[in-house]
């Protein structure tokens, strides 16, 4: 009788945990699920901020552009601008999926850190993944550099100020190297 019972009482929460996940698969309140949305435009920046533990409110926005989006020269002018508008810093970034200091930047980023927010803040980063924009001899388009990631500043055209950094300014890949040398590079500091 106490297999019977035991097996009951599994049976009995197998159903609950069933309905429950159906529950949370297919809501009945189609107002408060959110509808997926579009696909993202690579000219729709996303803008990052968050408060540092001092109170302060620091932000950056990122915007990757695709070959297909357009031409270079035309795509750098216009973010450029929108970032002048804005009143950030234009900046193009050359990153990859495969770069070790680039995965560590967009973690430290993503995960908030405060000595790295501060460095972006008031930027605004024009992403453009090597690979797909064709690295070759050292060049993308008018670009030339020898490693990853690489940092160029714009000017309200979208065009080279001549000032630009990479990934070798600093030793490993964390936030303590990482963020004095690009917050002196962002804000000539």
């Amino acid at each position: 009788m106490k297999n019977k019972d035991m097996n009951k009482k599994i049976f009995l929460l197998i159903v609950v945990i069933f309905i429950l996940s159906c529950s949370s698969l297919f809501p009945q309140n189609a107002e408060s699920t959110p509808l997926p949305s579009a696909p993202t435009n690579a000219q729709q920046p996303e803008e990052s901020s968050s408060l540092t533990e001092s109170g302060e409110l620091v932000g950056f926005t990122e915007v990757r552009l695709h070959p297909s989006d357009g031409n270079l020269e035309e795509l750098l002018a216009v973010e450029a601008d929108k970032a002048i508008a804005a009143g950030l810093l234009p900046v193009i970034e050359f990153d990859a999926d495969w770069c070790p200091p680039c995965l560590a930047i967009r973690k430290y980023l993503e995960e908030k850190d405060e000595l790295m927010l501060k460095a972006y803040d008031g930027t605004y980063i024009i992403k453009l993944d090597v690979d797909e924009w064709g690295w070759n001899n050292g060049k993308v388009e008018n670009f030339a550099f020898d490693g990853i990631p690489v940092y160029f500043k714009l000017d309200e055209q979208g065009k080279q100020t001549g000032e630009m950094i990479d990934g070798g300014a600093w030793n490993e890949d964390i936030p303590v190297n990482i963020a004095p040398v690009m917050d002196a590079f962002f804000h000539g500091g």
